[in-house]
């Protein structure tokens, strides 16, 4: 996959590249200035999920006139070709994947960016900054295979009284049956509902990993941090964690996903229909309103022992409606980037683990910096 045009192809991807331009715009031009990219964009999405309904309130100084300027897709275009892109860093670009990703929304929506940036006026643009950040060679490593030997659990501190909420630990296929049963169980029940039309306000499971039920791991940047940590869609603020890695067996079966073809084969082979819970959410996110697969997970772990979405694939494919067939459409969401999900019960913890602590949470300059343990 040609990685300028990947990031092109996926919402994830676009906001990526509009999020390096708009932190290029800020390195290189100093605070107290005007920032046209920043402040252009902000008009503009506001305007838009103003029009659209959203229930978007703008206050504070210069909010009166805020109220009246609008700034058209033409304009954008004109300052993102104008827009100074800065040296590729992997600060700038972690930075730009945790927006990115913190962004994702699969239960109504687009946010306003989200959708400018699918504007055909804005491609020639998006892909300047694509070619910048595919030519500093600095992405390369976010499109690979899964890292077999850099591969961490992340374990958030939760509050306590949701930590004593957490399930039994169970096997790989105690999980998986789990995991179809409530499928299943969600299937019939959305579908006694008998609700006739896709709009509505009630919202329901709108993930299709099977993440509340196995155990993941995820990779680790180049400056070692697992990108769990802070690549997380729908996160809930957390401030502490530690990270353990853990030892693959080399006989692991993993499956690759590295292209829109091979998630929709997967689901031409091993699939659930998911419609009526589904149909709800993916509506208001793709405007499909269809019928709807996804992977049957317990179907497939008689082949493979786990599946790995890249980083690459993510902003790729996140959130993209993939035609399955004349009938079926299907939709990646609710994967984290660079995670992979296990089927089989033979991954052993080792003793390198490590705390995490968040700093400036809940704002775009949050960042996990490493705990020194205290010293026993």
């Amino acid at each position: 996959m040609e990685i300028s045009n990947a990031l092109l192809q996926g919402q994830r991807g676009r906001r990526l590249l509009w999020e390096f331009a708009v932190a290029s715009e800020a390195e290189l031009i100093p605070e107290q200035n005007p920032h046209p990219l920043f402040e252009g964009m902000f008009y503009a999405s506001y305007q838009l999920e103003k029009v659209r309904g959203d229930g978007v309130v703008m206050f504070g100084l210069g909010a009166d006139d805020g109220h009246k300027t609008s700034v058209s897709v033409d304009e954008i275009a004109e300052l993102l070709e104008l827009t100074q892109l800065a040296p590729v860093t992997e600060k700038l670009l972690i930075s730009s994947l945790n927006i990115s990703v913190n962004a994702a929304r699969y239960w109504q929506e687009p946010d306003g960016i989200d959708t400018l940036l699918d504007s055909a006026l804005l491609r020639p643009q998006l892909l300047r900054i694509a070619e910048h950040l595919a030519e500093s060679g600095q992405l390369e490593p976010w499109f690979g295979p899964l890292d077999r030997n850099a591969q961490y659990r992340v374990k958030f501190e939760m509050p306590e009284e949701e930590d004593n909420t957490r399930p039994v630990p169970r096997t790989g296929l105690e999980s998986l049956l789990t995991w179809k049963e409530h499928v299943i169980v969600a299937e019939a029940r959305a579908a006694k509902s008998s609700r006739k039309s896709a709009i509505g306000s009630s919202s329901g499971e709108w993930w299709s990993a099977p993440s509340l039920f196995l155990d993941p791991t995820c990779g680790q940047f180049t400056n070692g941090q697992p990108v769990g940590l802070s690549c997380v869609e729908d996160a809930f603020g957390w401030e502490r964690a530690s990270t353990i890695l853990v030892d693959i067996p080399n006989s692991a079966r993993v499956l690759e996903i590295s292209s829109a073809e091979q998630w929709v084969n997967l689901c031409h082979d091993y699939c659930i229909e998911v419609t009526e819970q589904k149909r709800h959410d993916w509506y208001h996110f793709t405007g499909r309103d269809g019928a709807w697969v996804i992977p049957d997970w317990l179907a497939v772990s008689r082949k493979y022992d786990a599946v790995h979405l890249s980083i690459g694939a993510y902003l790729a494919l996140a959130g993209r409606s993939l035609t399955v067939n004349d009938t079926y459409a299907t939709l990646i969401a609710g994967w984290d980037p660079d995670t992979t999900y296990w089927f089989i019960d033979t991954l052993r913890e080792t003793e390198h683990g490590q705390d995490w602590t968040c700093l400036d949470v809940n704002s775009e300059d949050e960042h996990w910096v490493r705990t020194e343990k205290s010293a026993s």
